[in-house]
């Protein structure tokens, strides 16, 4: 019998109104607990809100009833992916193929698996099996030229942006991506004008604001040479990011030992303040961004209000540790030292503990950061200031360990 709280959670769902189309699917599948299409497209729709949890849970009974279906299969490999966990991601969508292997979705998926694993030839080869199925499937498109963009062949890779904006003038997804090409390229301009068309088509597409925020964000010299730094180095294995950044190490581990034999200690200071920002970069890089954004006229309004404070904190401990290292190399201050130690220090843990969504975990941050200022700051007047500038560091390296388990 055909259900209208069916039809009307599939209307829903074309409109892209998920969330208004679980209550539908509920009462349809009260109504029928057999009916395993509404089941299938609650598990969509819990995955396209993000809740993973229960789209998986969901989808584990599906593949139990049909563990021959390949959409389901599908479904459960796009999971996967969201968990990061590629093999098992990768296991599924093969799965998927041996059992319809003329879909070339699937053969997209498959390289957008290879290209997170940075397999990028293999992952190249697998979307092209998929172009000779259908040459002009968006999907395989898209993820087509962010393998070409990571292998460098630029000419290549706009070639198909083209192809794809030709195919898709009216597509947010394809503008997003041709946006964050242009963006890993270095073409700031081109790629805030697709981020702009994207949000003009679907003003809630999250990954056009988070890549409209990212152009802007860019305008700032800084933040332009880290995001540089941050593609080139994402393009590189795992085993050379290692090796890259244990030379990084020793380079300024012999730097510093170096200046500071020759007396040249107001120098490895600064080399070593430079080094820690720059390594510790991933965990401070997004409350920077926000600061940037803060005091610019259009991307200020991207910003949500715990994204605002974030960046408010994040610029104020950043002033407050400049002044401080102007106060003490310019009067001669020991206190200044240490309390620009503590300000920078505490870069890492509370401008972050403000963008935490769950309630515990922000107030765990704050509590860990303002532990670190109480500690840097009040702390010189009861013992030695040498003890309480090695305790906020010694606090800082290990808020990079306890950091996932604060923030989780």
């Amino acid at each position: 019998m055909e259900s209208k709280h069916l039809n009307r959670a599939i209307q829903c769902i074309e409109l892209g109104r998920f969330d208004d189309a679980i209550p539908y699917l509920q009462n349809a599948i009260s109504e029928d607990p057999n009916q395993w299409e509404s089941k299938y497209y609650l598990a969509i729709c819990y995955y396209s809100i993000d809740n993973i949890k229960k789209a998986s849970q969901i989808t584990d009974g599906l593949i139990q009833e049909a563990p021959n279906n390949p959409e389901v299969l599908f479904l459960k490999a796009k999971i996967a992916l969201q968990q990061n966990r590629f093999d098992e991601a990768e296991t599924f969508v093969n799965n998927a193929i041996a059992i319809h292997p003329f879909n070339a979705d699937y053969y997209g998926f498959k390289a957008a698996v290879s290209l997170h694993k940075k397999k990028y030839d293999p992952a190249l080869n697998q979307v092209n099996e998929g172009l000779k199925i259908d040459p002009k499937n968006s999907y395989c498109l898209n993820i087509r030229a962010q393998i070409l963009t990571k292998l460098n062949r630029v000419e290549e890779a706009n070639e198909t942006v083209d192809n794809i904006l030709h195919d898709n003038p009216e597509d947010a997804y394809s503008h997003t991506n041709v946006g964050w090409v242009a963006l890993e390229n270095g073409d700031n301009k081109k790629a805030l004008d697709h981020f702009k068309q994207a949000l003009q088509l679907d003003p809630n597409f999250q990954y056009a604001r988070d890549g409209m925020s990212t152009a802007l964000k860019s305008k700032n010299i800084l933040y332009k040479w880290y995001l540089k730094y941050s593609f080139w180095l994402g393009k590189q294995s795992t085993k050379n990011q290692w090796f890259f950044i244990i030379g990084l190490y020793l380079a300024y581990r012999f730097s510093f030992k170096l200046l500071s034999a020759n007396g040249l200690t107001y120098v490895a200071v600064p080399l070593m303040v430079l080094y820690l920002l720059f390594a510790l970069g991933g965990w401070i890089m997004e409350p920077l961004s926000n600061a940037i954004l803060n005091f610019d006229n259009y991307g200020k309004y991207l910003l949500q209000q715990s994204e605002k404070i974030s960046g408010y904190v994040f610029g104020a401990l950043a002033l407050l540790g400049v002044l401080s290292l102007i106060v003490f190399y310019g009067l001669g201050i020991d206190y200044a030292l240490a309390a620009a130690i503590t300000f920078i220090c505490t870069l890492i843990p509370l401008p972050r503990a403000f963008l935490l969504e769950k309630k515990k975990s922000k107030s765990l941050g704050i509590a860990y950061g303002t532990l670190m200022l109480a500690i840097g700051l009040i702390g010189p007047v009861f013992i030695e200031m040498f003890m309480t500038e090695l305790a906020v560091f010694i606090m800082m390296i290990a808020y990079t360990w306890l950091g996932n388990f604060i923030e989780d």
